[in-house]
């Protein structure tokens, strides 16, 4: 399966009314709610992860893969959603991001599942829509999200 999977909103809260915790390598601590979750869905050696986050440029895909480990996730494939252009130019949304890489790799849609929390994706055709799971930007990926993920999964 191949995971697209954002941060902010995701793995850690986006309230900016509350604190987020930095780790000592200088990256966001991801809620334990959020590492837990996905750790039940997500298998290391089968599954791939495409990094959607915003923040997916800051580091190298080895640090990435740090990054989780060191917050209790192994990732063995990852890579980072990339078109230079689209990056380049802020008025691409994350449905064109997504849509586009899609499109780029020739990946089909019952290979998809997208965790994300930007509300541009539910512009999505309906197929991909299915393959959704759009978390609350405030809260962040919890067990509450298990039976959509598990469903799209069929885990």
């Amino acid at each position: 399966m191949i995971f697209f999977l954002d941060i902010d909103g995701v793995m850690v809260h986006a309230n900016p009314y509350r604190h987020v915790e930095q780790a000592a390598d200088g990256f966001y601590v991801f809620s334990r709610a959020a590492v837990e979750t996905f750790n039940t869905i997500f298998i290391a050696k089968e599954d791939q992860l495409i990094l959607s986050t915003s923040h997916r440029f800051r580091y190298s895909i080895v640090e990435w893969k740090k990054i989780f480990l060191d917050r209790d996730i192994r990732i063995d494939s990852l890579s980072l959603l990339d078109n230079v252009k689209q990056h380049l130019n802020h008025r691409f949304t994350r449905k064109d991001q997504v849509l586009g890489q899609i499109v780029r790799q020739g990946l089909q849609t019952e290979e998809i599942i997208i965790i994300d929390d930007d509300k541009s994706l539910n512009g999505l055709p309906q197929a991909l829509k299915s393959r959704l799971v759009l978390t609350s930007s405030y809260i962040g990926l919890t067990e509450k999200d298990l039976p959509k993920l598990k469903t799209i999964l069929n885990r």
